[in-house]
């Protein structure tokens, strides 16, 4: 793949949101202002993009409880449902107690919110959070 073209830029911006953006560099371990400013406008842009209702890929991560019995059934059918959505999914047993579950997502940003809220409303799930990306999978082959 070919490396991305650069382009230099010069902004202008008030000493304080210079000291916070120094301060976010330190904080976040980036390598330079240019990779911060970088990121914080993709993150713009995916939120746009998640905003507009953009088709894009997303990963959502629960943590669950293993004594709800029914979560892991319900978990199952909601993946059934969704089956043009969910195109993979990963658990793994953390402990005793609790499971971590990653699933892979693709469709449009308000029909993955929608279907990510079904599985985070689950009885027994303890944390959940989709990240949206501004990224599209290569179409999966099927079998006929």
């Amino acid at each position: 793949m070919a490396k991305a073209k650069l382009a230099r830029i010069s902004v202008t911006v008030p000493e304080i949101t210079l000291e916070a953006l120094d301060q976010k560099i330190v904080d976040q371990h980036y390598e330079s202002r240019s990779q911060a400013i970088v990121d914080m406008i993709n993150r713009h842009l995916i939120a746009e993009q998640a905003h507009s209702n953009a088709v894009m890929v997303g990963t959502l991560t629960l943590l669950y409880d293993v004594e709800h019995l029914q979560l892991r059934n319900q978990l199952i059918d909601l993946q059934q449902l969704f089956l043009a959505q969910v195109i993979s999914s990963l658990h793994i047993q953390l402990d005793q107690q609790k499971i971590l579950q990653v699933m892979l997502m693709q469709g449009a940003s308000t029909e993955l919110r929608h279907i990510s809220q079904q599985f985070i409303a689950l009885k027994g799930v303890i944390k959940g959070h989709l990240e949206l990306m501004d990224a599209v999978m290569p179409p999966i082959p099927q079998n006929d």
